[in-house]
């Protein structure tokens, strides 16, 4: 059995609730288009900076790359060249060139020693005498001089 309602109307008060509700469900749809409408702006905005961001590295890495790629360049043939170094460095006779470079201060005292024997020898010689022994020879010599002409 089942019971028909008296009228098919709602009661005035639902009717009143039922246009609130509608009411509030546009306002919300309202605000979430509203709100759509700023996240399409914010992502326009962050794919024109992000193509621009793009475009500008691309501009740098054209205008860059070909110095960036003879540095490379040159840095590679810097290692190579400090590899070159380092293997004659290694295969290099380190003690051997130490003991000629020792040998060689030891000839270089001695020649030093030398230089100062000399000029000891030097200062011991009388200058004054070598001066009137230079000019005695000369004045016994000069008739030889003006006999043979």
């Amino acid at each position: 059995m089942s019971v028909k309602p008296i009228s098919d109307s709602l009661p005035i008060s639902c009717e009143r609730e039922e246009i609130i509700l509608l009411k509030q469900i546009a306002q919300n749809t309202e605000i979430a288009a509203q709100s759509a409408q700023k996240q399409l702006l914010f992502s326009k905005i962050r794919l024109g900076l992000t193509g621009f961001l793009t475009s500008l590295a691309l501009f740098a890495l054209l205008l860059g790359g070909p110095k960036l790629y003879r540095s490379l360049q040159n840095a590679d043939r810097t290692f190579s060249s400090l590899e070159t170094v380092s293997s004659q460095l290694v295969q290099a006779d380190i003690p051997a060139l130490l003991a000629d470079v020792d040998q060689l201060a030891a000839k270089g005292e001695e020649s030093l020693e030398a230089i100062q024997k000399a000029s000891e020898v030097l200062e011991k010689i009388d200058m004054d005498r070598l001066n009137q022994a230079i000019a005695d020879l000369q004045k016994a010599v000069s008739p030889l001089a003006k006999l043979f002409g």
